[in-house]
């Protein structure tokens, strides 16, 4: 039998127990007037942790854009960028790419093979809705969850009618993107088509500072293009289940361009992917069940010209999760869960095509005081791959109402990361012996929110603290003849941020202000080698101050937005030596909403790094200078 028909039988026999389940608790359930799309684990076992979620109305802004940008200008997300449309990643509270976990529709689509995901492919149109979870919460979501985790999800409503967006986009570089959405809500199903297509030559001015600080040139060989597929269907089969199916299919192509010390660069990047999810959901009032699957293939096509070279890779994973949720009162919440994961991975730099195959027990557990004073979430897992345990990892967190205007929350965890595909099985270098690195994180803090009723003038005030510490960081490091990866280093990251926002509506004018402040100390505690010179120094790449003012006016549907963002000293060596200076840069959004018959229209014109700062995020990887970009969407909505 092959795998693919063992998942199939695996995902039968869940929604079989799960049905059989349903039959015998059947008579002591009560009748819901309407079946809800369910919330995730995220809005209801996140106790004592920080969450930031964008809504569609600012992920709408940035329709023609990456996910990278949504999440460099509206969060305190550090974004490590190769360069305008190339490799993107985070890092978060310290960590580096494989400790953020990206989910969509509650799977992870980081890679088996490295463990990441490159944010500049993934597009905005994704989702309408943005959740951050700072901190640990490999409890809830698995191994990765470590720095944090960003959840991609729709908000669905049933009956809404026929809706049809249109934008286009067209900025500097010659940077041109198309995007279409059309979707069809009646009372029983809602079904949409979402088309995208993004294009650039990229070939931006830049100093060249590696040469000369007055040594202005043009970046070469940077061209990228991006277009794909997606679709996403819900049925609501009665007032008590629904199924959900999304489809997305992606092609990249983009030239990775030389670095400032390279004359030229001749290789390339084509990326094919195709997701499918599948959830069934059966909600009563004192119980819901949960069953879902999804098949992911990734594809990577790497060639180098000059060499006749190539490098193929990639993966196919297929992911069955099953998950009950039981109110048992209006005080006590349980959630119990099991997942399977099956990846098989292929490369060129594998001997053969490895395959992993992982089971995971989840449980959650949610108490609410009288009054809703206290909220607290226990949850715990356990991860077995090969017949082995991993850490066991757990949560525990509360948050505490003080009083209406004013909360403090606190959480306590334990993460994990298991090594990727490239870690266990490359050739050379591979270390089949690794352990997965694992640690313990806390994090406290505020929540000031003040808010007048009678003119909705408002404040909040939210700092928090964290601390973390994580062991068996793995590292690779040059042998005798190649690279090896280790469990070498251990990682002390603890910091604060902050988030301040008032509000202050003046009849027709509205006006917002908003300050977002990082502090991040992580530095390596234990030594690689002896005489390490990178013990108790700050990890590379990792800016110990950041942050970012935001003041937005709107007025009668004009709307104007102008963002200065700091970034401070990062260093590009272990022991701190050699460092990048900190850099401004300040972006500026220009945008009129209007409404023509039955259709609402909104043009944008945006000036990115107006003050024309030359900087590198990475050392020696170029930047554009003052660049502009200007669009219209226009959505048409017909009720039913």
């Amino acid at each position: 039998m092959n795998i693919g028909k063992a998942y199939l039988l695996f995902f039968v026999f869940l929604c079989s127990v799960t049905l059989s389940a349903q039959n015998r608790i059947a008579d002591s359930t009560y009748t819901l007037k309407e079946i809800k799309i369910i919330s995730n684990r995220l809005d209801n076992y996140s106790s004592g942790t920080k969450v930031q979620v964008i809504d569609s109305n600012i992920t709408a802004q940035y329709n023609n854009n990456s996910l990278a940008t949504l999440l460099l200008n509206e969060s305190s997300i550090f974004i490590k960028s190769y360069g305008a449309g190339s490799l993107a990643t985070t890092s978060f509270r310290g960590g580096n790419a494989t400790h953020t976990a990206v989910l969509w529709n509650g799977f992870n689509l980081n890679s088996p093979s490295n463990g990441q995901l490159d944010l500049s492919i993934i597009p905005n149109t994704i989702s309408n809705k943005v959740s951050i979870q700072f901190g640990g919460s490999s409890a809830l979501w698995g191994s990765g969850a470590v720095g944090g985790t960003i959840l991609l999800n729709n908000n669905v409503w049933f009956n809404e009618g026929l809706t049809i967006v249109a934008s286009l986009s067209a900025g500097s570089f010659d940077d041109y993107s198309q995007y279409i959405y059309v979707q069809q809500s009646k009372a029983k199903f809602v079904s949409s088509l979402k088309l995208f297509n993004h294009s650039s030559l990229n070939n931006f001015s830049y100093y060249n500072t590696a040469i000369s600080d007055t040594s202005l040139v043009s970046q070469h060989h940077a061209a990228y293009k991006q277009n794909g597929i997606i679709s996403e269907n819900f049925l609501r089969i009665n007032k008590y289940q629904k199924l959900n199916l999304c489809f997305w299919y992606q092609h990249n192509y983009r030239e990775i361009p030389p670095t400032m010390l390279q004359l030229f660069n001749n290789s390339d990047e084509k990326d094919d992917n195709l997701r499918l999810t599948f959830e069934w959901q059966r909600a009563k009032e004192k119980l819901i069940w949960m069953n879902r699957i999804a098949y992911f293939d990734e594809h990577l096509n790497y060639s180098d010209n000059s060499y006749n070279y190539q490098a193929l890779s990639g993966s196919k994973s297929i992911i069955a999760e099953t998950e009950s949720r039981w109110i048992l009162n209006k005080m006590n919440f349980l959630d119990i869960g099991l997942n399977n994961t099956y990846v098989q991975a292929f490369s060129d730099g594998f001997q053969n095509k490895p395959i992993q195959n992982r089971t995971a027990l989840f449980a959650l557990y949610k108490f609410i005081s009288k009054k809703n004073i206290i909220q607290s979430t226990i949850a715990v897992r356990q991860e077995i791959i090969k017949s082995k345990f991993v850490p066991f990892t757990f949560s525990i967190g509360s948050d505490v109402f003080i009083a209406k205007w004013v909360s403090t929350k606190v959480n306590f965890s334990k993460v994990y990361r298991i090594p990727t595909f490239n870690d266990l099985y490359w050739v050379p270098g591979g270390n089949a012996d690794l352990l997965p690195e694992s640690g313990y994180c806390e994090e406290a803090g505020l929540s000031i929110n003040l808010t007048s009723k009678k003119n909705n003038l408002g404040f909040v005030f939210e700092p928090t603290l964290f601390n973390r510490v994580m062991n068996h960081w793995i590292i690779w490091l040059p042998g005798q003849s190649y690279w090896s990866p280790q469990n070498l280093m251990k990682v002390h990251s603890r910091g604060m941020e902050t988030m301040s926002e008032l509000k202050i509506p003046l009849g027709n004018l509205s006006f917002k202000f908003a300050l977002i402040t990082n502090y991040v100390l992580s530095t390596n505690e234990k030594p690689k080698t002896p005489n390490d010179a990178s013990v108790n120094k700050q990890l590379i790449y990792v800016p110990m101050y950041s942050g970012f003012a935001k003041f937005s006016l709107v007025f009668k549907g004009y709307s104007f937005n102008y963002q200065h963002g700091y970034t401070g000293y990062r260093y590009t060596s272990t022991d701190n030596t050699e460092y990048l200076e900190p850099y401004l840069i300040a972006n500026i959004y220009l945008s009129k909403k209007m409404n023509i018959r039955k259709s609402e229209m909104n043009i944008y014109f945006q000036v990115n790094n107006i003050y024309n700062e030359n900087y590198q995020i990475l050392l020696y990887r170029a930047m554009p200078l003052r660049n502009f970009q200007v669009g219209f969407s226009i959505k048409f909505n017909k009720p039913n």
